[in-house]
This record gives C-alpha cells, sequence and structure tokens, in this order.
C-alpha cells in the first residue's frame, strides 16, 4: 500500500473510532463497569459496520437495543431515527423522537412522524398533540393546517377552518387545489369539488395527474364511470392512459376506490416526498414516503414513490422490493417496471430483469408496452434479433389496440433499430420509413432514417434530405448536429462539416462518434494535428472494433479504409 493510501485508510479508521467513543462516553458514568463501556463500543462497532455494509435491519436492531440500555444517549437515538426511517420501523422511531423530545433536541420532522403514527392508531389526543408541536417548529409548519384538516375529515368534524388557513399559508396554500378537491370528495360534497376537477382536467398538468387518477378510482367507486373517463379523457401521462384503457375493458372493480382521511392524508406525504426529492433532501423525502406507506401501505402509487425515494438513498435492495409492489393492475405498473428494469439494467441483472418483466407478461399477455420493454432490454443485451422479435409481437398487440399513430410510430422506430443492428437490412428500412410515415415530422426518427443510410452509403440523397429536415425541428440536439455534419463529409461538403461537427461537440464533448466524424473532417481539410487530437478524444470511450480503428488512425492517418462507418 502506498503511504497517500495508507494516510487515507487511517483517517478513515480515526473518523470511525472517533464517532464510537464519542457515542458511547456521553451515557458514561462514574459508576460504570469497564465491561460495560466495552460492550457497548463493541455493539455500537457492529451497528456502524453494519450500516457500511448496508444491512440496515441489522444496523436498526443493535441501535433498539443500545437505545435501551443507553436511553440518555442523544447520539444513539438520533442513529436509531434515521435507520428506523430508512426500513419503516416507527417503534423505534417514535422511542427515539420522544428521546430526544426529553432531551430537547427535536429536529424539524419529527413531530410529523409522531403524528403520522398516531393517526394510523387512531389516536387522535396523540395526532393533535403533534400537530400543536409542528407549529411551534419552521421548516414544516406550514403543514399544521393540512394535518389537521385530514384529523378533522377522520373524526367526523368540520374542516373548513384548517381548509381556510390552508389559502391564506403562503407556502401552504401551494397545495390548496388539490387538498380542496380531495378533501370535498372524502366529505361526499363532489359537487363542491366540481369546479377545481374540471379545472385540472382542462388544464392537463403533468403535476395533477395522480389526483386526476384519485378522482376518476373514487367516481368509480361511486358508479359514475363516464365521470371517471371524463376525468382522464386526455391521457396527459401515461398512467392516466392506463387507467381509462383498464376502464374501457370493463374491468375496473380493483381499481374503485374512495377517497378518505387516510388516502387523502397518505397523498399529503406522497407529494411532499416527490417535492422533498426534486430539491435534493434524500433524507426528508424517504421519511415522507415513509409516512405515506405507514398510512396507505396498500397504495400503488405509495410504493412507487418510496421506491423512488430509496433508490435516491441509494438503498437499492429496498428500492427494488418497493418497485415489485406495485400491483399488476396498477396505474402506475408500467412507471414502476421502467424504474425497476432501469435500476436492473445498471446493475447488469439482465436476468433478472426479464424474470421480472416475464412475471408481468404472464399477467398482461396482450398489453404491447410490455413487450416492447422486453425488447428494449434485450437490446441493451445486443440480442438485436430476439429484441427485433419482441418489437415486432409489441407492434401486432398495439395495432389491434388501435394505438395512436404517433406513439405506434416509436415502435415500428424501436423494430427498425433493432433490425438494422441485427444486420435484417432492408426490412430495417421499411420498418423506419413506416414510422416515419406515422409521424412524419419526427426529429428522431428522421435521423435514424437518414443515418441508417449514410452508414450504408445508400440512398445518399434523400438521407441528407431527411437529416436536413430533422435538424431543421431539433437543431440543438448535438446528434442530430452529428449527422448533418457527416452527411456534408460524404457528399464532399467538408468545410460545412467542421462547421456542425464543431458545433455538435460543443455540446457533447466526450462522444466519441462526434470526436472520430470531426477528426476525419479535420484531417481532409489539411488540420492534421487538431485530428490527431479529436481521434485521441474518442479512442477514451471508444470499444473494440472502433478502438483499433482509431489507434490505426491516430498511427496512419486518414486511409480510405479507415475513415468512420
Amino acid at each position: 500500500m502506498s503511504l497517500k493510501a495508507a494516510e487515507v485508510q487511517i483517517t478513515r479508521i480515526c473518523k470511525f473510532l472517533a464517532g464510537i467513543v464519542l457515542a458511547v462516553g456521553i451515557a458514561g458514568t462514574a459508576q460504570a463497569k469497564r465491561t460495560d463501556g466495552a460492550v457497548a463500543l463493541s455493539r455500537y462497532a457492529e451497528a456502524r459496520l453494519a450500516e457500511l455494509s448496508d444491512d440496515h435491519v441489522a444496523a436498526a436492531e443493535i441501535y433498539r437495543e443500545r437505545l435501551k440500555a443507553q436511553p440518555q444517549n442523544t447520539l444513539i437515538a438520533q442513529k436509531s431515527f434515521v435507520k428506523a426511517m430508512e426500513i419503516g420501523d416507527f417503534e423505534l422511531a417514535r422511542t427515539a423522537v420522544r428521546l430526544l423530545k426529553e432531551n430537547g433536541e427535536l429536529d424539524a420532522e419529527m413531530p410529523l412522524v409522531l403524528f403520522t403514527d398516531a393517526f394510523a392508531k387512531r389516536d387522535w389526543r396523540a395526532a393533535s398533540n403533534a400537530v400543536l408541536e409542528l407549529e411551534t417548529g419552521k421548516n414544516f409548519a406550514f403543514l399544521s393546517p393540512i394535518l389537521q384538516m385530514w384529523l378533522d375529515v377522520a373524526t367526523k368534524q368540520n374542516g373548513y377552518l384548517s381548509l381556510s388557513l390552508i389559502q391564506e399559508n403562503k407556502t401552504a396554500r401551494y397545495y390548496y387545489q388539490e387538498q380542496e378537491i380531495l378533501y370535498q370528495l372524502a366529505r361526499g360534497k363532489p359537487a363542491l369539488a366540481n369546479p377545481l376537477i374540471k379545472k385540472i382536467v382542462q388544464q392537463n398538468d403533468a403535476r395533477m395527474s395522480p389526483i386526476r387518477i384519485m378522482v376518476a378510482r373514487h367516481y368509480l367507486a361511486l358508479g359514475r364511470v363516464e365521470d371517471a373517463k371524463n376525468t382522464l379523457k386526455n391521457k396527459g401521462t401515461a398512467p392516466e392512459a392506463r387507467l381509462l384503457q383498464t376502464i374501457d375493458t370493463g374491468d375496473f372493480k380493483k381499481m374503485s376506490e374512495k377517497v378518505t382521511a387516510q388516502t387523502g392524508l397518505a397523498f399529503v406525504f406522497q407529494r411532499l416526498a416527490a417535492d422533498l426529492g426534486t430539491q435534493q433532501a434524500p433524507f426528508l423525502a424517504l421519511v415522507s414516503a415513509q409516512m405515506s406507506a405507514h398510512i396507505a401501505p396498500k397504495s400503488s402509487y405509495g410504493h412507487l414513490i418510496l421506491a423512488r425515494r430509496y433508490a435516491d438513498a441509494d438503498i437499492m435492495d429496498s428500492a427494488l422490493k418497493e418497485f415489485t409492489r406495485v400491483d399488476t393492475g396498477s396505474p402506475y405498473l408500467l412507471v414502476a417496471l421502467n424504474a425497476l428494469l432501469a435500476n436492473l439494467v445498471q446493475k447488469d441483472q439482465f436476468d433478472r430483469a426479464l424474470q421480472q418483466l416475464g412475471a408481468v407478461i404472464t399477467a398482461e399477455p396482450d398489453s404491447p408496452q410490455l413487450y416492447l420493454l422486453k425488447g428494449q432490454v434485450l437490446q441493451l443485451q445486443s440480442f438485436h434479433g430476439e429484441a427485433a422479435q419482441a418489437f415486432k409481437h409489441a407492434i401486432s398487440l398495439a395495432e389491434a389496440k388501435d394505438i395512436p399513430d404517433r406513439v405506434l410510430a416509436n415502435y415500428w422506430l424501436s423494430l427498425g433499430g433493432a433490425q438494422e443492428q441485427a444486420g435484417i437490412w432492408p426490412e430495417g428500412l421499411q420498418s423506419l420509413k413506416t414510422a416515419n410515415r406515422l409521424s412524419p415530422q419526427s426529429p428522431s426518427i428522421l435521423n435514424y432514417l437518414g443515418y441508417a443510410q449514410l452508414e450504408r452509403r445508400e440512398n445518399t440523397q434523400e438521407a441528407v434530405a431527411a437529416i436536413k429536415e430533422a435538424f431543421e425541428l431539433r437543431s440543438t440536439s448535438p446528434a442530430i448536429t452529428d449527422s448533418l455534419g457527416w452527411a456534408y463529409f460524404l457528399t464532399g461538403q467538408h468545410d460545412k462539416a467542421v462547421q456542425y461537427l464543431e458545433r455538435a461537440l460543443a455540446g457533447e464533448p466526450q462522444d466519441p462518434t462526434i470526436n472520430e466524424h470531426l477528426g476525419d473532417a479535420y484531417w481532409t481539410v489539411g488540420r492534421k494535428y487538431e485530428a490527431r487530437y479529436a481521434w485521441k478524444s474518442a479512442k477514451l470511450f471508444a470499444e473494440d472494433d472502433d478502438h483499433d480503428r482509431l489507434s490505426k488512425k491516430i498511427d496512419l492517418g486518414l486511409l480510405s479504409e479507415l475513415v468512420s462507418p
């Protein structure tokens, strides 16, 4: 080990031991036995090592034990609270919060945890006390009227005063519209919510998608099927489109759910978790998601939110478990499945990804979206021929369901791409042309259609025209700009090629394809030093044949057989 590496290792160990000594030392007394201190030190070390090994459950159990043995140790209490919220252990969290409260070290989010636990147990007095305690704080005091409103609904009291206070509070007002809709529905007063429901349907804002879904499910529970469909008619998001499709099949009994105090309050924390997640506050976002799950443990949307927050906190095993808990028939299934597959693929767990996907396909064999996902996973493994078969099946299912042309175009683009990469040509070209016919002004489709032909040096005039049109539609895309620059290179307009390829590189400076294209263009116009620099940059990120070709270019220059594909 180098001296520098040893210093780093020693520093890490010293910091680790310092934390242990501090944690054990705080609770020590003059009468404490030496053996007691040794045991405490050993157990705390075990907890810290369990944390470092991502064994959060084991760490929580050790902290629970140490908290019982050292109830005045606020550092242990803080550690216990954090670990409890990471695994959703509200008993341990409640114990830790009460000890911290006794010692005057209550953090801003902790009254929320006490409120949530009391609400879940229907301990209305304790819940009311937690609201009062929250009001004396700072960061989350704006939630007080919202929580009080749902407490009023749960206890059959009039929540109008709390509703008005939400509107008066500068921060809480941000949530007023959605809260009033849910409040009126929970009270059995849908007529009072109708003006706001019509507004969020007309605006079709993606943020309000979960509210539209909750409204539609409430209508379904009331037998108002047409109202439910009307709420989802704009298909603003994929989950809304999926729920609308489920309603159209007539098999929507499982999707019927009235808005209640529990589902309304759970959504408060789901929304808070999502908002805190975007504000780069991973722990507070996770706490909010755990509170939602504690109140509404069967909520598919809650599982999705909690999974995302686990992923943000880099607790991946728990994230994957939560993604799989989203119900098969849920509007959020495809969103959750997408995220689950992305995480598995990122960890190179392709077999597990296909296994998870296969289980869902068995439950929903007529879903074109599932076969589209299967094709994408297979493509990431470079199984392009198998991917093409999956995409073909997805297209046949999609055509049977009368999916809109603009959506179907993406299916054909996926098929054309898989065929092109598998060497199934000219079938791939025909698939790309079909995609272009279905969605004639898609920059992505036009770019792929043109570039695939350029690579094969065929239909050059038609290919260049497609790429020019793509550039006109999306001139900010480095990939499309690169395609146009390369089109100019292949048609002998080398100065123009340099101009556009330099522009593409400014947008994606580490892209190996753009760097290689620019190097070829530089060499052709006599800028040989800059050409080799561009090729060396491309080589840093290139693989296999591309890497070998770039090595030869750097040594030999741009020979005709070494021009980029």
